[in-house]
C-alpha cells in the first residue's frame, strides 16, 4: 500500500513537471516558427513574382504568348506531437530516484493555391491604361527618378507612350519629336518643377438657359456633388462638378530655361501651372494649349518596352524579331540589360526559356532597380487579384 502511494505520488509530480515543460517548449517554439515560416513565405512569393515578370519580358521579347499564374493562397498547417515517458526506481529504498523524459514534434504541411490569370478581368487590367496619378507614383516619382536626370528621362519613356500628340514610336523608328518631349519634360522638373494636386471643374454637360433653372434643380444638384457654374454673364449655366487633377506647377514660369523647355513641351509659356491631362479630358472642339496632353502606357505596353533590353542569343536572332532600340543620351539607357548565357547563372533573379537562361546579374545596379520598377508596377496593377475572382485553380501539396 505504501509503495503504490509512493509511485502515484512520484508519478504525478513527473507528469506535472513534464507537462510544464511541454508547454513551455511549445509556446517558445510556436512564435519562433511562426515568424521563420512567415519570412520563409514571403521570400519564395517575392522571388515567384519577380521570375514571373521577368519570364514574360523575355517570352515578349521572342513574340511568344505571355501567360501569368499567381500565388493566390497559402495554406499552412502546423502540427504539433508530443511523447514522454516516467518511471520510478528503488521503491523504498533509501536510494529512491525518478526519471522523466519528452519531445515535442512539429511539422509544417503548406497548401499553396496557384490561379492562372488569363481571364476577362485580368486581361482589362493588364492592358488597361494606367491612371495619372499611377504612373507619377511609379514612374516620374521612382525614387530613383529624382537622383540623375538619365533615371528621369527613362522613368518618363516608361510612364507615357504619348507627349502632346507625339508618339513614342512612328512605323517602328523612335519618333525625334517625342524624344524631344521628355527631354523637355525632364528640363522642367531639373529646374525644380513638382507636381501637384489641384482642383479644377469637371464641365461635362451642355450649357442651358439660367431662367430654366430653378432653385429645387439646384437642390437636387447639390445633393449630387454638382454646381451650376454661370457662364455669357451669367445667361447660361452648366453643371459641373469638382475633380483633383494633376499639374506640373514651375518655380519660375518666366525663367528662359523653362520658357525654352515650354517651347520644346509643345506648350504656351506664361503659366505656373501645367495639368496633365489623358485622352479622357479631351472636349470636342475645345483645345487648352497650357495642359500637357499625355497618353499613360498599360502593364502589358511597359512589358513589351522592356524587351528591348533582352539580349538575344546569336543562334535566335534568325527567328526573333529585330527591334528598334530605346535611344537617349543618358548613360542608363544603355547599362540596362536583361542578360543570357547557355549555363545556369548564380543569380536569383532567372528564367530558362528555349534552351537559354535569362538573368538579371546582380553587380549591374542599374539593371536591378529598372527591374524593381517594372516588379512594382506589374504587383499594384495585376500582380493582386482577389482569391474571389473566378478563374482555374491548381492546388498542390507541398511535401505530398
Amino acid at each position: 500500500m505504501f509503495r503504490n502511494n509512493f509511485f502515484q505520488r512520484h508519478f504525478l509530480w513527473v507528469v506535472v513537471v513534464l507537462t510544464a515543460v511541454l508547454s513551455t517548449s511549445c509556446a517558445s517554439f510556436g512564435s519562433k516558427r511562426l515568424i521563420a515560416s512567415h519570412t520563409a513565405y514571403n521570400d519564395a512569393v517575392q522571388l515567384t513574382v519577380s521570375r514571373e515578370v521577368l519570364a514574360n519580358i523575355v517570352r515578349s521579347r521572342y513574340s511568344d504568348p505571355m501567360q501569368f499564374i499567381a500565388v493566390n493562397a497559402i495554406n499552412a498547417s502546423f502540427s504539433v506531437s508530443v511523447s514522454g515517458s516516467a518511471g520510478v526506481g528503488g521503491i523504498g529504498q533509501a536510494g529512491t530516484v525518478g526519471e522523466a523524459a519528452g519531445a515535442a514534434g512539429y511539422s509544417d504541411s503548406p497548401t499553396i493555391t496557384f490561379m492562372p490569370q488569363s481571364d476577362a478581368a485580368f486581361y482589362k487590367s493588364f492592358f488597361g491604361l494606367f491612371d495619372v496619378e499611377e504612373t507619377v507614383l511609379f514612374g516620374l516619382a521612382y525614387r530613383y527618378a529624382r537622383t540623375d536626370p538619365g533615371w528621369q528621362e527613362l522613368s518618363l519613356r516608361f510612364s507615357f507612350g504619348s507627349i502632346n500628340d507625339a508618339n513614342d514610336f512612328t512605323y517602328g523608328k523612335m519618333n525625334e519629336l517625342y524624344n524631344q518631349r521628355v527631354k523637355a519634360l525632364a528640363q522642367l522638373l531639373l529646374l525644380g518643377a513638382t507636381y501637384q494636386q489641384v482642383p479644377e471643374w469637371d464641365f461635362d454637360s451642355s450649357a442651358i438657359t439660367a431662367t430654366k433653372v430653378t432653385g429645387e434643380d439646384r437642390v437636387n444638384a447639390f445633393k449630387h456633388g454638382l454646381y451650376f457654374i454661370e457662364e455669357d454673364n451669367g445667361e447660361k449655366l452648366r453643371l459641373a462638378r469638382y475633380r483633383m487633377v494633376l499639374a506640373l506647377t514651375l518655380p519660375a514660369a518666366d525663367a528662359p530655361e523653362a520658357i525654352n523647355a515650354l517651347e520644346d513641351l509643345g506648350v504656351r509659356p506664361g503659366r505656373k501651372q501645367y495639368v496633365l491631362r489623358p485622352p479622357l479630358h479631351a472636349t470636342p472642339g475645345i483645345t487648352d494649349p497650357y495642359a500637357i496632353w499625355v497618353t499613360p502606357r498599360s502593364m502589358a505596353d511597359v512589358i513589351g518596352l522592356a524587351t528591348r533590353f533582352v539580349d538575344v542569343p546569336t543562334p535566335h536572332l534568325r527567328f526573333v524579331p529585330p527591334l528598334e532600340p530605346i535611344t537617349g543620351e543618358s548613360s542608363v539607357i544603355s547599362a540596362i540589360r536583361i542578360r543570357s548565357s547557355e549555363k545556369p547563372p548564380s543569380f536569383p533573379y532567372r528564367i530558362q526559356h528555349r534552351g537559354y537562361w535569362f538573368y538579371v546579374d546582380d553587380s549591374e545596379i542599374e539593371t536591378k532597380m529598372f527591374f524593381e520598377a517594372i516588379v512594382a508596377a506589374y504587383s499594384s496593377r495585376v500582380g493582386s487579384k482577389q482569391a474571389g475572382d473566378e478563374g482555374p485553380q491548381v492546388v498542390l501539396p507541398v511535401g505530398g
